[in-house]
């Protein structure tokens, strides 16, 4: 997720000239991969309406709830322009739609149309795909992710959408799913399965090989974390093997000691725990 949000920043800066003369080639190049990226599919009309009919005026895009119902209005601009947030205020007014989103392509800004307050203290979030680093940027973006929307809750990253490195135990439980900065998705079911599903994803993608084990926990020469077979150093078994691609992993540790673990593996193998993301549900 993250590498296609660094894959749009740079189509971004290679054709700004282009998406500066054309709103069209901004909306097909900018803002509808975004939109993808989020889990709306623009090429269905059970999802996305383009030029949305309603009595104020037509919105460029209406995100829509599974009834048809609009959710969410879309306001697009050329790159380097932005719409005026007043007039589709009063179309998602007038509407009952609860939120909406101004865009260039590059700068996003989420309104809560419906809050009773004045225009700017409506404004939920922004960011830009160019000024903010990715995981920033799919972070606030939460916001309008399609699924979460619809369920209309309100945006708590901290409790619904985090990453590895920000997650406490205490307050994000499973089941949720862990995704990887490669896409690779895996669903975790208890806390143990976390530190399972790191270490497998670090095998699978050849960053840990059977010639850099054992893996010791940090700061400990009397434990192993990840072995070719299930023994600490002194001889004594793992007391919660688990195995994964031909390696097991001790998961004997508390829901944090695991959150640690699992953040120790991946700098162990040049992975930021910052690029790990933590989704509530499965």
């Amino acid at each position: 997720m993250t590498r296609r949000v660094e894959e749009l920043a740079e189509r971004a800066r290679k054709y700004a000239d282009v998406f500066r003369r054309s709103e069209a080639a901004t909306r097909v190049s900018l803002i509808e991969p975004f939109l993808r990226l989020l889990g709306w599919n623009t090429e269905d009309p059970a999802q996305v309406r383009p030029e949305f009919p309603t009595q104020s005026g037509r919105p460029d895009y209406a995100l829509l709830e599974k009834d048809g119902r609009p959710l969410i209005f879309v306001g697009a601009k050329p790159y380097g322009r932005q719409e005026d947030p007043a007039q589709y205020v009063s179309y998602c007014v007038s509407e009952g739609v609860g939120y909406f989103v101004a865009t260039d392509g590059v700068q996003w800004e989420v309104y809560n149309t419906l809050a009773p307050k004045p225009l700017q203290e409506k404004l939920v979030t922004r960011w830009d795909i160019l000024e903010d680093p990715p995981m920033e940027v799919l972070r606030k973006s939460f916001v309008i992710v399609r699924g979460v929307a619809e369920r209309q809750e309100s945006p708590r990253p901290p409790t619904l959408h985090v990453t590895l490195a920000r997650a406490s135990p205490s307050k994000f439980k499973p089941p949720f799913t862990a995704i990887f900065p490669d896409g690779q998705r895996y669903c975790v079911k208890k806390w143990n399965e976390l530190l399972v599903s790191v270490v497998g994803w670090l095998i699978r993608t050849g960053r840990m090989t059977e010639r850099q084990l054992p893996l010791r926990t940090p700061r400990s020469t009397k434990r192993y974390l990840a072995h070719t077979r299930p023994k600490h150093p002194a001889g004594h078994d793992f007391k919660q093997p688990k195995m994964v691609s031909g390696v097991y992993v001790e998961t004997h540790f508390s829901a944090k000691g695991i959150k640690r673990m699992a953040c120790f593996a991946l700098r162990e193998f040049g992975v930021n725990p910052e690029d790990v993301v933590l989704e509530a549900g499965l």
